[in-house]
């Protein structure tokens, strides 16, 4: 942040780099997962990852988590609003999966980005009858770049719908941009009371 600042960038632009950034976070691993590629021309040279490379180690969770229940909103109306309606939209209303699946997977993709208390807060990561889910959502948050077809498959072949798989991939993506985002937010300052 400090970095940041001596270049000239203010609190507001810092929200805006991190709401972007997340996003992107969220579209690399809706392509990882559902084999998307590119099929439009680019002068950029073609990105070629290493699908044998492991991804780091993650941070020990802490002993003491901070389970402030105000996190840190984007100053921006636009960035705040947009955010919050699709988190809304992930989480609410009928759909392919239950209630209890879908916060199995944003508490493991929460978990995988170091963001303990979102992952608290969503409930237990313990997969039980959900395994399937749960081993998932830890792929496509720790190594989107291995995805296989065959993961889709294994979730087919557990009884999940089309329309079941792509709202699980997007709700994965989504705690992964969720929580960078909240991440990112908390480095420029704390959570206003209003928030």
């Amino acid at each position: 942040m400090q970095a940041a600042a001596a270049e000239g960038l203010e609190e507001k632009q810092l929200e805006i780099a991190f709401g972007v950034i997340s996003m992107f976070n969220y579209f690399t691993r809706v392509a990882d997962a559902t084999g998307i590629e590119f099929d439009y021309p680019t002068p950029l040279p073609a990105f070629k990852p290493d699908l044998r490379r492991t991804a780091p180690p993650r941070p020990a969770r802490p002993e003491t988590v901070d389970h402030n229940p105000h996190r840190r909103q984007p100053g921006d109306e636009r960035l705040r609003r947009a955010w919050t309606n699709w988190r809304t939209y992930q989480f609410e209303g009928d759909g392919p999966l239950s209630q209890s699946e879908r916060r199995l997977l944003a508490a493991v993709a929460a978990g995988e980005a170091a963001d303990w208390a979102c992952a608290e807060t969503l409930g237990s990561t313990s997969a039980g009858e959900h395994a399937l889910l749960a081993d998932f959502a830890r792929k496509l948050s720790r190594e989107p770049w291995s995805m296989e077809s065959g993961d889709l498959e294994k979730l087919r072949t557990a009884g999940y719908s089309e329309l079941a798989i792509l709202r699980a991939i997007s709700l994965v993506a989504h705690q992964n941009a969720d929580s960078r985002l909240a991440i990112g937010l908390s480095c420029v300052g704390p959570a206003d009371d209003d928030d």
